[in-house]
């Protein structure tokens, strides 16, 4: 072997034990590092996914609280929605229920009104008639229709009972003529008491103890007002229809 080769080998082979105790020296410490390394990497990415599932889990949290307060909104908006609708409702109810009262009160007021000017006209209309039958008879007034009249009481009086007829008062606006009085004797049963009343009219008004008989002009005439209001009073009373009943 050539002293060149041989130097070469000897070199080469110092050369591997160095280099082999070199890496044996270096590797220890290299590999604590890579693996340190390799730690701080895993728990770096370990607390990037621990941030990122807070994260997720804060996005959520934030979603689920923005659609509680959307739906709790809603919920409230719609609350004050119904709230305005029945105010309003009631605000119209108690328009309309104004209404009608208001309405009611001038039909009132106004079949009041009708009513009291009905009732004035009856009455003017009723003492119109009155004061033209009173005329009408006082322009008969005679033995005639004293007769008529004293007749007419006459048939009354048989229609009460006799012992009711004794000391009957007859009253007459002018004196008996005979034939009058023997009728009334007759019908009364005997002598009876008379006055003479000079409103009257005319005939005669017979009181007992049964009652009196008013068969005067001015009993007439009072018939004859209270016929017209009587009419009246029944033309304007309001008809029951069978599409009321």
């Amino acid at each position: 072997m050539s002293p060149a080769l041989a130097n070469f080998l000897f070199e080469a082979v110092n050369f591997l034990l160095l280099a082999a105790a070199l890496g044996w020296i270096l590797f220890k410490p290299v590999r604590g590092a890579l693996e340190r390394e390799q730690q701080r990497q895993a728990t770096h990415d370990d607390e990037q996914a621990r941030l990122r599932e807070e994260a997720e889990s804060l996005r959520d949290e934030a979603r689920t609280v923005r659609a509680n307060a959307e739906h709790e909104a809603a919920a409230r908006r719609d609350e004050l929605l119904a709230a305005a609708t029945r105010e309003a409702d009631r605000i119209v109810a108690m328009a309309r229920r104004d209404a009608a009262n208001e309405k009611r009160a001038l039909e009132t007021e106004l079949a009041n009104r009708q009513a009291g000017e009905a009732a004035a006209l009856t009455d003017t209309l009723a003492r119109i008639t009155a004061d033209s039958v009173r005329r009408l008879l006082a322009s008969l007034a005679g033995p005639d229709l004293d007769a008529a009249l004293v007749r007419a009481a006459c048939a009354e009086i048989e229609q009460l009972p006799s012992a009711s007829r004794s000391g009957a008062l007859v009253e007459s606006a002018r004196p008996l003529g005979a034939t009058s009085r023997e009728s009334l004797e007759h019908v009364l049963g005997g002598a009876f008491e008379q006055r003479v009343v000079g409103e009257l009219g005319a005939g005669v008004r017979i009181t007992t103890t049964a009652g009196q008989v008013d068969a005067t002009a001015a009993s007439i005439a009072r018939q004859a007002a209270a016929a017209i209001k009587t009419r009246n009073i029944t033309a304007d009373a309001p008809r029951v229809t069978a599409a009321d009943g």
